[in-house]
């Protein structure tokens, strides 16, 4: 009865001090994809009693009729929004509504899918005598659960029955001989902990150390800029009310959260491109309308909006230029690699030949470097495509070849015309350079080349079928 008592006004307190925190929640679920704000499944509860717990959604909608009952690693079903609450644990909130029911306490074994209590002896079946709990013992006491699969596992339902499920059950029904007031107590506080201990996952921080820091720059630049922005705001003079630090947090947290919601921490820093700049435009956007909202609902309303204007230009430079000048120095790493790359020409400096070229430049593991293209049309003669000058028509090729100690040449025939295409490889022949025939990638992937695969897998079968 006692234990009851606490689940009640903790749990009604909960939902009333979080309620601010659950709207804001439900609103980023709806904006992030289409489908409800809670999930709601089955589970098994106390006598065995089936009950559908809460919890907010962070995964596509109809995500269970997909695949597997479980979340796996990198699970490409976990929505945007849904990384960050599962990361924080925030999905768990909306199952305080199932304690205020009576169908869950606070403490208590973890409530399991039917389709895997139906694997239960009759032994472990004693842990359904007890009321399930938010936080369980094998939360506490074991290991992550999604750290537990091995990579590449393809049954992922199995390895949990006959691995991950008898060591929890294990658990779960030592607590249920020893379970007491006093230790429920003492089991909410450590999972209280263990859940904010869990949100810092040092192996997986470690693996993204280099985004990790990434996110630390930003942090400091979003400060920065902010203060600057002030300062110009006021000519250079320290404003004299305090509170005017204060929006600096504010900015400070939604900015960093609109980052990482628009995947400025997914990207490769030697990829850094228009797409990752739109994203950076949206996340300074929309960061910089809502800090300007929430300063005035918080009481603010003197604060000048100018502000957020000139931090959102000056913010979006530095977080860009910090951006390209991490590109610049990771290629600038993969150039003095290539150094010890054989010479190439790419001839076509269209959309095709400028493919080519980007790949041999960005892959580090190429056994070849452009340094030069041979082009057809003369208004494209001496340009520069990534830096690599375009040296004249298929005439100055000879002089290329020998001029530059051409090991390769790599030909791109949408980018040429077939008196052109055939010119160029005489002239590779007669100068005994190796030269490669290259489609480019928009040819690869056009419909008539799926055809063409198509078709030849069909070939080849009805050969096969004849022998």
């Amino acid at each position: 009865m006692l234990k009851r008592i606490v689940d009640l006004f903790v749990a009604g307190m909960g939902l009333i001090v979080l309620l601010p925190l659950l709207l804001i929640v439900a609103l980023l679920i709806k904006l992030d994809s289409t489908g409800p704000v809670f999930f709601r499944q089955k589970r098994v509860g106390l006598e065995g009693r089936p009950f559908r717990i809460f919890k907010f959604r962070t995964m596509v909608s109809g995500a269970y009729k997909m695949g597997s009952r479980l979340t796996v690693k990198r699970d490409p079903r976990v929505t945007r929004v849904g990384q960050i609450l599962r990361w924080f644990k925030i999905d768990e909130l909306p199952q305080l509504i199932n304690v205020v029911r009576g169908e869950m306490s606070l403490i208590g074994p973890r409530p399991e899918d039917p389709h895997f209590v139906s694997f239960y002896s009759r032994d472990q079946r004693r842990v359904l005598s007890v009321r399930p709990g938010m936080v369980g013992p094998s939360q506490i006491l074991g290991r992550d659960e999604l750290e537990s699969y091995p990579e590449g596992l393809k049954d992922t339902e199995a390895y949990y029955v006959q691995h991950i499920l008898p060591d929890k059950l294990g658990r779960d029904l030592e607590y249920v001989e020893t379970s007491s007031f006093f230790g429920d107590m003492s089991l909410l506080a450590r999972g209280l902990w263990a859940t904010l201990r869990g949100a810092v996952k040092t192996k997986f921080l470690w693996r993204r150390r280099h985004r990790v820091a990434l996110f630390g720059l930003d942090c400091l630049l979003v400060i920065a800029s902010c203060y600057f922005a002030v300062l110009m705001r006021y000519d250079f003079t320290r404003p004299a009310d305090p509170h005017f630090l204060f929006p600096l947090l504010i900015v400070l947290v939604v900015r960093t959260g609109a980052l990482m919601y628009y995947g400025a921490y997914q990207g490769v820093f030697a990829y850094f491109g228009l797409w990752d700049l739109m994203a950076l435009f949206k996340a300074v956007t929309v960061s910089a309308i809502l800090s300007a909202g929430l300063t005035f609902f918080v009481g603010l309303q003197s604060y000048p909006r100018s502000v957020f204007v000139i931090d959102w230009a000056i913010i979006l430079f530095l977080l860009a230029g910090a951006r390209y000048a991490l590109r610049a120095w990771v290629r600038q790493r993969w150039q003095e690699r290539g150094h010890r790359r054989q010479k190439a020409l790419v001839v076509g400096a269209g959309v095709g030949g400028e493919q080519i070229a980007r790949t041999l430049l960005e892959d580090p593991l190429c056994p070849y470097r452009p340094v030069g293209f041979i082009d057809e049309m003369p208004e494209r003669w001496g340009s520069l495509i990534h830096g690599v000058r375009v040296l004249g028509g298929a005439t100055e090729l000879p002089l290329a070849v020998s001029a530059n100690n051409i090991k390769a040449v790599f030909v791109c025939m949408s980018d040429l015309s077939d008196l052109g295409a055939q010119e160029v490889v005489e002239v590779c022949e007669q100068a005994g350079v190796e030269y490669r025939i290259v489609p480019t990638l928009s040819d690869l992937l056009s419909a008539d080349a799926f055809a063409g695969e198509r078709n030849g897998a069909a070939a080849v079968g009805a050969m096969a079928a004849r022998q």
